[in-house]
């Protein structure tokens, strides 16, 4: 490994100044370097800091948790064979694609998983397309059937402007795979017999040691209205359980999905309360109060207006059923001066790519770590509230008299929730993940 060195233009976030920012990151020598300056395959082990006080993060240092997001996300959404540029075709298979969902990792009856590489079960219903298509059977990211309709805290389902229900995945790489297969993590049983501290491994720049990454995405079945060309896409089987209460009938059909939103989780020697960060396609929502010029967004209707805002839909909910009504969907927790100033920086480079590379259509809504990573458990995260409009579409926050507020405890912090993650089987806690509740 090598150090190599970085200098950006960018908007700082403390004070909206412009300032030079300079950003140090670890390549790795088998990646491969894009000839756009500031794009990379080389995915970062951790945050670079300019502080030299790397226990104390404080606030104002927001640039450089972005960088490190942005280059996450350009890193993960390569090619997996790490061929040509991001987005040089246009669209392009990604990294975290590759990986392994949680359904395939936790199994019925508590099974062990597969080996890394291997593919996964297939419900009969979906055998003609099996290991032709990415196969998506959740529409909320929390275990079990029925709640797998709900986003957090069991709100209900996020349904686009055509009457289609979100579908979700939630991926681990390799080093978080191998942690929970060898301590046997798959297992309810088997967790009972565990005896230490769920200690997911951390990346650290010096060792050059990968840490634990785990990725939440959000999907949409594209249909009328939607722009392919702008969106990542990928065919898949949308496979809907059948359930008694309520009947649900089990379906399942091949449909072009569009990534929407995407959750990036990555466990480091800097942050060991994780660093979170969050990318959504451009034309989901309008921010509130600041209008709504977006000829097409997938998740607000411009006649409705801002009328009964971020309300998850009325039961039964049945991804079956046709021609529901689209959730009315606002964006509470506007994107910081400097943020948005980095997504327009890398917008652009991935455009000089190719004018019409997908990936320019993807923007950082936020990072958030903690400002305190040694006050255990939580280390006081920033920002305190953060949320993405695809996966916690109803917790965003609350609006009163005109104005966004939050309610802590109920408003979305990654940190603050994750925090709280256990397991079911010992009440442990899962360091910082809720996948670890799905072992039967």
């Amino acid at each position: 490994m090598k150090l190599t060195k970085k200098i950006f233009a960018c908007l700082l976030a403390a004070g909206g100044s412009y300032a030079l920012l300079t950003s140090y990151i670890a390549v790795d020598s088998a990646a491969n370097p894009s000839k756009v300056s500031g794009l990379s395959a080389a995915l970062p082990y951790d945050v670079t800091l300019r502080k030299t006080q790397p226990r104390i993060l404080e606030t104002s240092i927001r640039a450089d948790f972005d960088l490190f997001s942005w280059e996450s996300f350009i890193a993960l959404n390569w090619s997996p064979d790490g061929k040509g540029t991001i987005g040089d075709k246009g669209d392009n298979n990604t990294v975290w694609e590759t990986w392994k969902e949680s359904y395939e990792v936790f199994l019925p009856d508590g099974k062990a998983p597969a080996p890394w590489g291997k593919g996964a079960f297939v419900p009969p219903a979906c055998a003609k397309g099996k290991g032709d298509f990415k196969f998506l059977q959740q529409v909320g990211k929390t275990p079990n059937v029925l709640d797998e309709m709900d986003q957090p805290f069991k709100t209900g389902p996020l349904i686009d402007q055509n009457g289609q229900y979100t579908r979700f995945e939630i991926l681990v790489n390799k080093e978080m795979f191998n942690y929970i297969d060898s301590a046997k993590l798959y297992s309810f049983d088997l967790q009972q017999k565990f005896k230490g501290i769920v200690d997911f491994p951390e990346g650290n720049i010096s060792t050059k040691n990968r840490g634990a990454i785990m990725v939440k995405a959000a999907w949409k079945i594209l249909g009328k209205g939607d722009d392919p060309s702008r969106f990542h896409t990928a065919k898949a089987l949308v496979y809907v359980p059948p359930t008694d209460d309520p009947v649900i009938h089990e379906t399942c059909y091949v449909a072009t999905v569009g990534l929407v939103g995407l959750h990036i989780g990555t466990k480091t020697n800097v942050c060991p309360q994780w660093i979170w960060s969050t990318f959504e396609q451009v034309d989901n929502v309008p921010a509130y109060g600041k209008g709504n010029s977006n000829p097409h967004y997938n998740y607000f209707n411009k006649k409705q207006g801002y009328a009964d805002i971020n309300n998850a839909p009325a039961r039964p909910w049945d991804p079956n059923i046709k021609g529901q009504k689209g959730s009315q969907i606002v964006r509470l927790n506007t994107i910081a001066q400097g943020t948005d100033s980095l997504n327009k920086i890398y917008q652009k480079r991935l455009k000089t790519v190719n004018p019409k590379s997908v990936w320019q259509y993807y923007e950082l809504v936020g990072t958030q770590w903690p400002v305190n990573p040694e006050q255990k458990p939580a280390g006081n995260p920033f920002p305190l509230f953060m949320a993405n409009t695809t996966l916690e579409s109803y917790i965003q926050g609350i609006v009163v008299d005109g104005k966004v507020d939050h309610v802590n405890g109920v408003s979305s912090s990654c940190i603050g929730c994750h925090n709280g993650a256990t397991m079911k089987s010992n009440g442990k806690a899962s360091d910082f993940t809720f996948l670890l509740e799905r072992a039967q």
